[in-house]
């Protein structure tokens, strides 16, 4: 509950319209003011491609995909970008994070591991049988259903794996997500060597962004909106599980 207030209080248009609530309830002119300049200085910042960039990239470059060479005995791969396969969908549905999947399949095609482990309540055989769908053997494929959060994949995983003798494992989440998993797994594995597989890159370093492409980025937009909203959902949940004693 907590989790879900800090959330949704520290959520850019929510906080915008919780100042600009007060502002009307207010009876002083100057506070009323205030208030309303700062919920349009949440709008604007909170929507601008620039802020929007640096706090993502905050997240995304502290942990870079591994090179080639990376070998484990299993691929993780944490649920978070699949949508059910409800009716009239032909098959799992993927939005931006769904880049895991692939990730941890194009891993195992490059021998990265001889297993995958799709973990996430409800989904996660669905996960695994997207993957068998894609090509990979359903043998070299299995799947952890118990978890609802960051905090349960590495809790419930660490004894399964434990359980199998597996000692290494490359970790496949989205580079934003990445901060958070690799704390949780490494505070509730301490045994476990965790490989830092990263994808879903949102604000990639690309070397052709120049004016005036980089000025119209500093213009608001929902897409640097839901940039820090998801980046927000991040950092609070980072400290949200440091208060918890999880990292």
């Amino acid at each position: 509950m907590l989790y879900a207030v800090l959330l949704a209080l520290l959520n850019p248009l929510s906080a915008a319209l919780g100042l600009g609530l007060a502002s009307r309830l207010v009876r002083r002119r100057p506070l009323r003011r205030g208030l309303a300049a700062a919920a349009l200085t949440v709008v604007l910042l909170g929507s601008n491609g620039w802020v929007a960039t640096a706090i993502i990239r905050g997240l995304e470059l502290q942990y870079l995909p591994p090179d080639g060479s990376v070998k484990a005995q299993a691929i993780v791969v944490l649920s978070g970008g699949e949508r059910m396969p409800f009716w009239p969908r032909p098959s799992l549905d993927l939005n931006d994070a769904g880049d895991r999947l692939i990730y941890g399949a194009l891993l195992y095609r490059h021998g990265a591991a001889p297993r995958v482990i799709c973990t996430g309540a409800g989904i996660a055989r669905n996960m695994a049988a997207f993957l068998v769908d894609l090509g990979l053997p359903r043998e070299a494929v299995t799947s952890e259903t118990a978890s609802f959060d960051t905090h349960d994949h590495a809790v419930n995983l660490c004894p399964l794996l434990k359980g199998d003798g597996i000692s290494r494992i490359l970790l496949v989440t989205s580079a934003t997500h990445m901060p958070r998993a690799m704390g949780v797994f490494r505070k509730a594995c301490p045994d476990l060597t965790v490989v830092p597989a990263p994808t879903d890159y949102r604000r990639p370093v690309n070397p052709d962004d120049r004016w005036p492409g980089q000025a119209i980025t500093f213009l608001p937009s929902v897409y640097a909106l839901a940039g820090i909203t998801e980046a927000m959902h991040e950092y609070v949940g980072y400290a949200y599980y440091r208060l918890r004693g999880w990292l």
